[in-house]
């Protein structure tokens, strides 16, 4: 009993502190869109979030691109933390995930045909995570856009076969931000 009354005090202590010390920061929250690229933040269009007061940004992103008979749907999620903020950037370490499935007739099958998205063959649709941790920079040009670069170690899964290998595939960021 007593050790979890010092471990609830302990993570209030904590959570008070960080409160008070996010209020001094005094940042307001902002929103990027754009365009997205990566081992573990997808393929398209992002959408990211900074918190108000807070070194935490959130970031999605996806695209699909589908058409009759064959297609490829990617789908990302990112968190980052802020380490530095300078006046032309910060840096950051990130945690994201990725997932990309494809089908149809390169693969020898449509939508329809593809009864699960974890069949896995030569001639059936595919599906691929990646997952892992990462360090970046983002770059602030002119007002409101900025450019990041984020190097991962990204594990990769595919459907079927398990784990496949561990690459670090750089992930990359073009946002208007507000």
């Amino acid at each position: 009993m007593k050790n979890t009354i010092t471990k609830l005090a302990a993570i209030f202590v904590i959570v008070m502190g960080v409160t008070f010390a996010g209020t001094a920061y005094g940042q307001p929250s902002s929103n990027g869109v754009g365009f997205i690229a990566g081992s573990t933040y997808g393929l398209g269009l992002g959408y990211k979030h900074k918190f108000r007061n807070s070194p935490v940004a959130i970031q999605l992103g996806g695209f699909p691109l589908v058409k009759k008979r064959e297609g490829v749907i990617t789908a990302g999620v990112g968190f980052q933390f802020t380490l530095h903020k300078g006046n032309y950037g910060s840096t950051f370490i990130s945690a994201g995930g990725s997932v990309v499935h494809g089908y149809g007739e390169g693969m020898n099958m449509t939508k329809d045909e593809c009864k699960t998205i974890w069949a896995v063959s030569e001639n059936e649709c595919t599906t691929i995570w990646a997952v892992g941790p990462g360090i970046g920079i983002e770059w602030r040009m002119f007002q409101n856009f900025s450019f990041v670069f984020d190097i991962p170690a990204a594990a990769f899964f595919e459907a079927g076969r398990g784990f496949v290998a561990v690459v670090p595939i750089p992930n990359t960021s073009f946002m208007y931000t507000w």
